[in-house]
């Protein structure tokens, strides 16, 4: 387990970093600001030829887009130099001159400063335009002594080392074409400049920069800071002491020379110096070593340490920082979900791992219960297995307490053992407290769990959670150790007797029953009920139905524990439940416009689940019945695909069913729809049907008392064909559904050039006639029976002409003439057929008839 460690200190005297605040000797303004023209805000160039720096603001025109690049606009530099943390430099102002350009061999210039100051070291920030130079520095003491540094190089603008800042931009003074320099370029360098022992002492007054290379580079200085010298030094910190979960005892080693009466101490979770005049924690220290105290366990602290040599008014400045994690305290109450953590072989802080050779336990994110993380352990019956350690909770004994977690298996059923370990690194010390069932594989509504933890554990017991070594992985998230409920939830809940209408609920009581019963709450989204939710409904039994719900409509269902009016459980759930169709009356019309099964309707085969044979509702048909032969767009029908398989079990079972629909108020009931099948292997609409296997479309009608195939047709067209099939008498006021089944394999040779398309179904009184009526007055011909099998007699033969038998497409079948009372028609499939008679004076009658 990590409980906390020093993780680093100081190693070196901290640096007295001041800017040098220029007065006078500039003599060049070379950074463009504000709004306006480059050539109006700056005075001259960079480089000698046109380029000029940019600030962060600068904009051509007011309405110009803002700089995502340029000088910071507080002319503040924070150098990159990674010796020098915490150096920064302090440009002159941009709207005067800001920079000492050297253009020639022998160009000097002096700047002087504001305020002398004394310093161990100088910094120099410069850089050269149009190819690096070379300077001579001479720094002039009040003294009227100097020291003189030769040959100091200054490295070209672009792509050179060593630099203080870089991807600041430049712009064009003469045409004001902006170059962001992609983020690396220009750049400013610095140069290190280390005064004699016996100058340091001795107050600067101005440096004087004379150019002594005759290459082209053009030198520009910008700016100079100090590692300023004082005999009050910052101390060196010393590694940190004894660490405890609310303190850390932190120590340091005076700087050389320096002779302080006190120190001060300043900490903060952030690494963030503090400033020369910020407050310290711990003001006015005796001695070097102190406790810091009042901190926060498992938090990591920074601190700085300064001198303080004779009052507020000779103080060093602060230290480098040291660093500290304290330890973990002990806990009252817990939530994690894991989500600080990166994944791998680890566990939170303050919680620990006990791996006995082998077995396997990670944060991971596969399949969590909330955000993207849980814990995994696994472990093969040849392994040992895992231990997970959690935190050291101070009322782990206290008997009022639980832990709760949301845990799942790999493979049902497993057990997940909680117990607890009196050695966080120990895994012989695990003592049982309740080995978990665990029985889903998913999170979900029955994946949460819960023990007590009685008050017999010892008080430095700390709980632990094992898998078992049998292959199975688990996975476990959201773990609470809290206070226990003063109500308990219910579980197990579930359905039954799911009607259009209502639902049965059921669940199991908590050991104790609560005194107000039970409430539930349902919804048509999964957004879980709060404390505050106010109950659909209520029971005093552990089962109700749940009425007024909607046809065909899923639901999210929650129960908890009313103990009292003021006390109630969390809610249990959800489960979902969607409810039964209803019976729909007719008229009944039904389109396929959405590209998807429609609402209420199945799509089945009793045989096979295979895309192939179901019915399919997106997507474009293909060969003769594609696109162009239907003219209707994909996803505007249903179909079947007869491509492969279109053999074996469930190719000849393809079906779609209908709605329960009630024929109440149709006196003459009929079904009509449109289909298409053009048996073609060529997408052309100029191709005739091949004579390849056709596949059959069957419409069949179920009343209760089984399927009754009213008709069939294996035919090919290459248009849309309306069919109407009139019911008989028998079925008016009953409740029907309507069967459109594909046999893909009607001759066994398998095909697959006829897809089978349907739309348009409707269920309505019939336009025409009801069957066995017919077009003429009493005296009519008559046909029997009706329904008929393999022959139709015809009343008053002597009268008849001839009879012509069509589908009810108008197609026309049979025609036979001067007929006998007694006509063959066995051949016919099952379906509605129309009989066209015509006699011998010239009349003509049609009457409708079903062959079983």
């Amino acid at each position: 387990m990590y409980a906390g460690a020093v993780l680093a200190a100081s190693t070196a005297a901290a640096q007295n970093f001041q800017p040098m605040l220029i007065s006078s000797g500039l003599n060049s303004d070379v950074i463009a600001n504000g709004v306006g023209s480059s050539a109006v805000t700056t005075s001259t160039d960079v480089d000698g030829v046109s380029f000029a720096f940019v600030s962060r603001d600068f904009q051509l025109t007011s309405s110009s887009t803002p700089l995502t690049y340029g000088l910071p606009n507080d002319g503040i530099v924070n150098s990159v130099v990674s010796t020098t943390p915490g150096l920064s430099y302090k440009l002159a102002s941009y709207s005067a001159n800001n920079s000492l350009k050297l253009a020639n061999q022998n160009d000097s210039g002096t700047i002087t400063f504001s305020t002398p100051i004394a310093a161990f070291k100088l910094y120099m920030l410069a850089t050269s335009g149009s190819g690096a130079s070379t300077v001579t520095v001479t720094v002039n003491f009040t003294d009227n002594t100097s020291q003189t540094f030769t040959g100091v190089a200054v490295s070209d603008w672009y792509n050179g080392t060593g630099f203080a800042i870089q991807g600041f931009g430049r712009i064009n003074r003469t045409n004001d074409t902006l170059e962001s320099g992609s983020g690396t370029n220009p750049r400013l360098y610095q140069t290190l400049l280390t005064l004699d022992a016996a100058n340091q002492t001795k107050p600067i007054q101005s440096i004087t920069i004379t150019k002594t290379s005759t290459a082209q580079g053009y030198t520009n200085v910008f700016a100079f800071s100090a590692d300023a010298y004082s005999t009050c030094a910052p101390p060196t910190l010393n590694a940190v002491g004894t660490l405890t979960a609310n303190s850390a005892a932190v120590s340091w080693t005076p700087a050389t020379g320096t002779t302080a009466t006190t120190y001060d101490i300043y900490y903060s979770t952030t690494n963030t110096p503090p400033a020369a005049a910020a407050t310290p924690n711990l003001p006015g220290v005796s001695g070097t070593s102190t406790t810091i105290p009042g901190l926060n366990p498992n938090t990591t602290y920074y601190y700085w340490v300064r001198a303080n040599c004779s009052g507020a008014a000779s103080q060093s400045a602060w230290s480098f920082s040291g660093t500290f994690k304290t330890l973990c305290g002990a806990m009252t109450s817990m939530f994690e979900d894991f989500e600080s953590y990166a994944t791998g072989n680890i566990v939170p802080d303050c919680w620990a791992r006990i791996i006995d050779t082998n077995g396997t336990q990670t944060i991971t994110t596969t399949t969590p219960a909330s955000g993207v993380r849980n814990i995994y352990q696994y472990s093969t019956t040849t392994q040992n297995p895992t231990t997970v350690v959690l935190p050291q909770f101070s009322n782990i004994n206290a008997g009022t307490h639980w832990l709760r977690l949301k845990a799942r298996v790999s493979t049902a059923t497993g057990t997940l053992n909680v117990g607890y370990v009196t050695d966080p690194a120990n895994s012989s010390t695990f003592v049982l407290l309740q080995a978990l069932s665990i029985s889903n594989t998913t999170y979900g509504s029955t994946s949460e769990y819960s023990v007590i933890v009685p008050s017999s554990v010892p008080s430095n017991a700390r709980l632990a959670i094992r898998n078992t070594a049998d292959g199975k992985s688990y996975y476990y998230d959201d773990v609470y150790w809290e206070p226990l409920p003063s109500c308990f939830a219910p579980s197990a809940l579930t359905s039954s007797n799911v009607l259009a209408n209502s639902a049965g609920i059921s669940w199991t009581a908590p050991a104790s029953a609560p005194a107000g019963g039970y409430e539930y709450y349902y919804s048509t989204n999964s957004t879980a009920p709060t404390a505050a939710t106010t109950a659909s409904g209520t029971s005093t039994a552990t089962s109700t139905t749940i009425n007024g719900l909607a046809p065909a409509t899923t639901y999210n269902i929650w129960i908890r524990s009313a103990c009292s009016s003021s006390n109630k459980s969390t809610w249990w759930g959800p489960i979902s439940v969607t409810t039964a169709c209803a019976t729909l009356s007719a008229p009944f019309t039904q389109t396929f416009d959405n590209a998807a099964v429609p609402n209420c309707w199945t799509n089945t085969n009793p045989g096979s689940t295979t895309a192939n044979l179901l019915w399919k509702f997106s997507g474009s048909a293909d060969y003769g019945a594609n696109l162009a032969n239907n003219g209707r767009a994909a996803g505007t029908y249903a179909w079947v695909d007869a491509s492969s398989p279109y053999s074996g079990t469930g190719a000849n079972t393809v079906q779609l069913v209908t709605p329960s629909i009630n024929l109440a108020g149709l006196t003459s009931p009929y079904i009509s729809f449109e289909w298409f099948k053009n048996h073609s292997t060529s997408t052309s609409t100029t191709v005739s049907p091949s004579t390849y296997d056709n596949n059959k479309l069957t419409v069949e009608v179920n009343s209760g008392s089984g399927w009754v195939s009213l008709w069939s047709d294996t035919s090919n067209s290459n248009q849309w064909r309306p069919v109407g099939i009139p019911l008989p008498s028998s079925y008016i006021g009953t409740t029907i559904q309507v069967r459109f089944t594909v046999d893909k394999n009607v001759n066994g040779n398998g095909y697959f050039y006829d897809d089978v398309l349907l739309d348009n179904v409707e269920v309505k009184q019939n336009p025409v006639l009801a069957t066995g009526e017919v077009s003429a007055a009493k005296n009519a011909v008559k046909v029997y029976p009706n329904p008929f099998k393999d022959t139709v007699s015809i009343s008053d033969i002597e009268k008849v002409k001839s009879v012509s038998i069509s589908d009810i497409s108008g197609r026309i079948i049979k025609t036979v003439e001067n007929p006998s009372k007694e006509i063959n028609v066995s051949t016919l499939n099952s379906g509605l057929y129309l009989l066209i008679i015509r006699l011998k004076d010239g009349s003509q009658y049609t009457v409708k008839a079903v062959k079983n």
